[in-house]
């Protein structure tokens, strides 16, 4: 029983006749991974502020904490997530700097924490293998898709990002047989206390927990089933408070059929739904747009590339749960990307953003690893996989590691151009940011906003060149101003590289 903590007999480590070469193929993965994580890292120092950061932390400095309970109330109930901005706003009004990398890069450690230290610590498989599959993941929510919204912007990284870390822990140690019920809630918990998405995956979890313990009392601990109270509580008041919360009503964006009708909203989620199983999707979806043909043709064969891998590695560690337990955690995560749909439409009127379709793209990967734990235990049980079997677990061993390789080279290539582009350009974007803050702390009322490559890489929204006056357009124009205290603001079109040669 996963809640009984049993870990499964520990496989040995990956051999072979060759040894060597199959932990120099180990090593070659693991590497290429890494270096995805690293390419990724590296341009965290490009990230910036939007509208939002500005006039929230004007906010904070005008009204201090009666403004973080106004935004939990009526307009944002996330308690983690909120609270941790407000303290982020707070040390940056202090220390007149944005820190926005600095923030960023504590978020990343904090969730890569959250999502696998658990697994590398518990799990009974080779530590090169428990190596492989978290750094793979962490690889993997990075590509086949844009990153920008969910990785490089902090408000939206701060909501949306620990949700991801939270699921992928319970999924890891779900299919890895060694989730506690303590370890359960207070990945829960954070998930519901994050964002609205956390409280749909948080919310459908526990009542597929509590079907179980309706259908299984006598071995379903009740007992120790009070770890479960804890996020049970936290998301029956979270979730009201969203229910009452005046944005559910969507008030302010264009009328659209969907917009504010929830019969209508949840019927066209539908096809949006089972086009996201499916698809992965390099090309900015910020907008609305659909997932194109090509994306779906690329990405079922991305997805069953990628199950074939993670079957092929759980087959040859020991990772085979039980089909039973796989059913609640895949309809927690199929029910949340489904309501995260709907609700877009219900609010917006459309697909919208970004970090949003990201955020459901990294969700079917989680699907895509529960599909091939369950693929491990039905052939390692047809088969009789065993241990003593070192042919075939060299020729699974090769496949799991071909296929990783596959998937991060495919992805990689989308994902090239924007990256080169990111860091030639990390000089113009520090210089770039410093103008900003430099010209947004100098006396008088006029600045100058300096926009450095605004590499799709991490940062999509450019500002529309031009000068802009309090009380004028532009939102995000508008809060910069309020919070630098000026009346008068010349934004500059972004600064240019050379372009890059098409990757071919």
């Amino acid at each position: 029983m996963a809640e009984a903590c049993v870990k499964p007999p520990r496989s040995p480590a990956p051999r072979s006749a060759g040894p060597n070469i199959l932990g120099t193929a180990y090593g070659v993965v693991l590497c290429v991974m890494l270096s995805v994580i690293a390419l990724q890292t590296a341009i965290l120092p490009a990230s910036v502020w939007q509208g939002d950061e500005y006039d929230y932390f004007a906010n904070i400095r005008e009204h201090g904490l009666a403004f973080l309970s106004d935004r939990l109330l009526h307009w944002s109930p996330r308690p983690f997530s909120e609270i941790v901005i407000f303290a982020y706003g707070t040390l940056a009004n202090a220390v007149h700097k944005p820190l926005a990398w600095i923030f960023l890069a504590l978020t990343w450690l904090f969730c890569a924490a959250i999502a696998f230290v658990p697994f590398l610590r518990r799990s009974a498989a080779p530590i090169p293998m428990r190596l492989l599959i978290a750094v793979s993941l962490a690889a993997i929510f990075m590509l086949g898709h844009p990153s920008a919204d969910l990785f490089y912007w902090p408000m939206g990284t701060i909501a949306h990002l620990p949700v991801l870390a939270a699921a992928c822990g319970l999924i890891l140690l779900k299919i890895s047989n060694t989730l506690s019920l303590r370890a359960e809630a207070l990945l829960l918990t954070l998930a519901l206390a994050s964002s609205e998405a956390g409280v749909f995956f948080g919310m459908l979890w526990l009542g597929m927990r509590g079907f179980e313990s309706l259908g299984g009392r006598r071995t379903f601990p009740l007992g120790r089933s009070r770890w479960l109270l804890l996020p049970t509580g936290i998301g029956l008041c979270v979730f009201t408070v969203m229910i009452f919360n005046h944005r559910m009503g969507g008030s302010g964006f264009p009328f659209t059929p969907t917009h504010g009708h929830i019969r209508a909203s949840l019927a066209a989620a539908f096809r949006p739904f089972l086009k996201t199983l499916f698809a992965l999707q390099p090309d900015e979806m910020s907008s609305g747009s659909l997932f194109t043909r090509k994306a779906l043709a690329s990405g079922v064969v991305l997805k069953a590339i990628l199950t074939g891998a993670f079957t092929a590695l759980f087959m040859v560690c020991g990772i085979r749960p039980a089909l039973r337990t796989l059913m609640a955690p895949a309809l927690a995560l199929s029910g949340t990307m489904y309501l995260t749909i709907a609700a877009a439409f219900y609010a917006f009127g459309f697909l919208c953003c970004q970090r949003h379709e990201t955020f459901r793209l990294d969700f079917s990967i989680l699907l895509v690893l529960l599909l091939a734990a369950g693929l491990s235990t039905i052939l390692s049980a047809k088969f009789r996989i065993s241990s003593d079997d070192r042919k075939r677990e060299t020729t699974l061993q090769i496949c799991a590691l071909a296929g990783l390789l596959l998937f991060a080279g495919w992805t990689m290539r989308w994902r090239l151009s924007d990256l080169s582009l990111a860091l030639a350009g990390l000089p113009l974007e520090e210089a770039a940011h410093d103008r900003v803050w430099a010209s947004g702390l100098s006396a008088g009322t006029e600045m100058t906003y300096t926009q450095g490559t605004a590499s799709p890489a991490f940062y999509y929204w450019r500002w529309e060149p031009g000068t802009y006056h309090v009380g004028g357009s532009g939102w995000e124009v508008q809060s910069a101003m309020r919070y630098f205290g000026k009346t008068t603001l010349h934004v500059l079109p972004p600064a240019s590289l050379p372009p890059l040669p098409a990757v071919p």
